[in-house]
């Protein structure tokens, strides 16, 4: 079972991804991030963090790039 408050966690206290807004639904194996970031990089990162959380099959990347 996916525990959504540590993937939440992880997602806050990890340095790069600092000042985002990124919300986390899980469903089943299944995790959509939805909210902003500030670059693609962060985008790709807080993907990155989700996969390797235990028991997700599938990851929905449904970030929003803020450029401004």
């Amino acid at each position: 079972m996916i525990e959504k408050s540590d993937l939440e966690g992880v997602l806050k206290a990890t340095l790069s991804l600092s000042g985002c807004s990124i919300k986390v639904k899980v469903s089943k194996s299944t995790v959509t991030l939805t909210g902003r970031v500030f670059s693609a990089e962060q985008k790709s990162e807080a993907e990155r963090i989700a996969w390797k959380t235990v028991g997700v099959w599938t990851v929905g990347n449904e970030l929003a790039i803020d450029q401004g």
